[in-house]
Order: structure tokens, then sequence, then C-alpha cells
């Protein structure tokens, strides 16, 4: 009888309640947590065990992204590091994420799994759904440049400032990495762009027509 009091209160039911003229055919199942149903393993009429898995749920505000790292990269990888994520056909729609769990163990493909867990709401994501994503292995302030204000000349990089005058003057720079469009100046290149003016697109068109002047002189 005690094992059975026990049963009735995981289901909310107060034995104590119970009397000939008090039953019930049916119960409520309440879920431990506030979220969606993602799997369904039982139907009306079906007898389970307390063993079975009734139902599968999804907590909307604990989503986590598993990340598939090669093992020549896992080495660069700590916990916190920021991770940011997007869905092939919406690139433009970033989620963040923090890395919270580095696997132990390599599979056949040479891989190892990580997990991240998603700041925020992101309602428009299910479980299952396939993205990339990026990890931030370094952070560091860096002077930038749209990837179109350089121009690739005699194995050098250039960048066009505009001096005072209007006229632009193509001036050789030392580049960092590339990231979203953007790349980096390095500091040894002796340029100063909180004082200097750049040219962010067209460097190419300007070096042709830079190239037809010579050549006319």
């Amino acid at each position: 009888m005690q094992a059975l009091a026990e049963k009735l209160r995981l289901v909310n039911v107060n034995p104590n309640s119970l009397t000939e003229d008090k039953l019930t055919r049916t119960l409520r199942l309440y879920s431990p947590i506030d979220g969606y149903v993602t799997k369904i393993n039982v139907n009306v009429g079906k007898y389970v065990v307390p063993t079975d898995v009734l139902f599968e749920l999804v907590d909307p505000d604990d989503l986590h992204l598993m990340l598939t790292v090669f093992e020549k990269d896992l080495d660069k990888l700590d916990i916190g590091q920021k991770v940011v994520a997007y869905r092939a056909n919406q690139p433009e729609k970033k989620y963040v994420a923090k890395v919270v769990y580095i696997g132990k163990d390599v599979n056949d493909d040479r891989a190892v799994e990580v997990h991240s867990h998603l700041q925020g709401e992101a309602p428009a994501l299910v479980p299952g759904m396939f993205m990339n994503a990026e990890v931030e292995v370094q952070s560091r302030n860096a002077y930038t440049l749209p990837e179109d204000a350089f121009v690739h000349f005699g194995n050098k990089e250039y960048v066009f400032v505009v001096q005072k005058n209007g006229i632009f003057e193509m001036i050789e720079a030392e580049t960092g990495n590339s990231e979203h469009g953007y790349t980096a100046l390095l500091p040894s290149s002796g340029l100063a762009p909180e004082k200097q003016t750049f040219a962010t697109k067209g460097a190419y068109t300007l070096l042709m027509k830079l190239k037809n002047k010579t050549q006319e002189d």
C-alpha cells in the first residue's frame, strides 16, 4: 500500500482523497518543465510501465547546440568560448552561444562533440536542425576595413588613403585576419585609421585608373 501511495503522489494524486465515491478513470500527468512536446511515444489504450518514455519535451529556455569539431582543432577550444551560429539559408540571422562541454572521445571521423548553450530565446530553432557555427578562439581589438578596400598588387596588399586635396594615395598595408567581410590592419602598417580617411570600396578600380594614368604619362 505504501508503494502505491508513493506512485499516486508522483502523478499529483493524494491517496487520502480517494474513496469509493470519488474515483476517476483518467489522471493528468504534469510536465516537470515549461516547453513543448517534440515526440509522442504512446497512444490511447496502450499499457505502459514506469520505465517507458511517454513524451519527449524541449525547454525553449535551455537550448543546446552540438558542434562537430575535428581532432586537429581541439586544442584551440576551451570552456566559455563564444560561439556564433547561423542557419545555411539565413546566414544574416546570428545566434550567440557559449561552449559548456568538450567531448573526451574521438569518433571514427576523427571528430569530437562539443556542446554549447544558446544565449537568449530562439523560437525559430527546433531540435535536429542543422546549423553552421564559428567559435571565437581569440579576441582582440583591431582596426578593420571592408575587404573591398584592399587590392593585391605585386605580392603585396594596398589601400587608398584620401589626402586633404581629395587625391587618393596608394599605400602598402600589413593585413591580419579576415572575417565577415572585414580585414584587420596590423599596427606594423604605420597607418592611422583614427586620423586618416580610406576608400572603403573600389580599390581595384582605383588601381586600374592609377596604372592607366602612369602609362599615359
